[in-house]
């Protein structure tokens, strides 16, 4: 069975999903876009020559980093990686 094609707003709204990677680092923005289109953690590790849990941390620093950004918030510089996950939940 072949996926129904995406509708203008469907479109529009991955557009701008996309525009949020610009917040974060390459190396993160890549891992947080390969998680996006369900790259095996495996896989991950091996293309980012990180073990699994780093990729993890990374992972959900991202998304932490675009939620606070969403929420209009600057991103503390001077806090920890495990503050600023924890803070957006």
């Amino acid at each position: 069975m072949r996926r129904p094609l995406p509708s203008p707003r469907m479109i529009t709204e991955a557009d701008e999903a996309m525009l949020w990677l610009r917040w974060l680092e390459v190396d993160d923005a890549k891992l947080v876009w390969a998680r996006a289109e369900r790259v095996a953690w495996k896989q991950i590790t091996w293309e980012f020559g990180i073990s699994r849990a780093t990729a993890n941390r990374r992972w959900q620093y991202g998304l932490a980093v675009i939620g606070w950004r969403l929420n209009g918030k600057r991103v503390p510089t001077t806090r920890s990686i495990n503050y600023i996950v924890r803070a957006v939940r």
